[in-house]
């Protein structure tokens, strides 16, 4: 299979790590930093680890992962810096602002697409009042 490029920097060749397992392969942006995962299926996506992956990892076995967004919010607004979490907001405004991926494959998330970016953007304003 050919070198993927980033999701996000237009032309930018990923460049392989050596860490990747039998079925999955990762590669990190020379230009941005940011990581990725190869699925088997060639389905290209952020590493966990990835801000969008850390809140949906924390629903992966919710059946309505939205009715949790607050109490998930506030676990990250209690436990992170403040810059941590706006980082962490910031990334994933890019990501439901401008779609890349499909997110709820980064964890293999069992909840549809839509559900995952619905719960984000509710986790994202439940951040926003929590700050407040």
């Amino acid at each position: 299979m050919p070198v993927p490029s980033c999701l996000r920097c237009e032309g930018e060749l990923l460049v392989s790590q050596s860490d990747h397992g039998k079925d999955i392969e990762f590669f990190e942006c020379p230009s941005c930093k940011r990581n990725y995962a190869r699925h088997p299926d060639g389905a290209l996506t952020y590493r966990w680890l990835h801000p969008v992956s850390l809140p949906l990892y924390a629903v992966l076995f919710e059946r309505d992962p939205v009715t949790h967004a607050r109490d998930v919010a506030g676990h990250f607004v209690r436990q992170h810096a403040a810059q941590e979490v706006t980082e962490l907001v910031n990334e994933i405004e890019l990501e439901l602002n401008q779609p890349t991926q499909q997110i709820h494959k980064i964890l293999d998330n069992p909840q549809s697409e839509e559900v995952c970016r619905e719960f984000l953007r509710t986790f994202v304003a439940c951040i926003r009042l929590e700050k407040q």
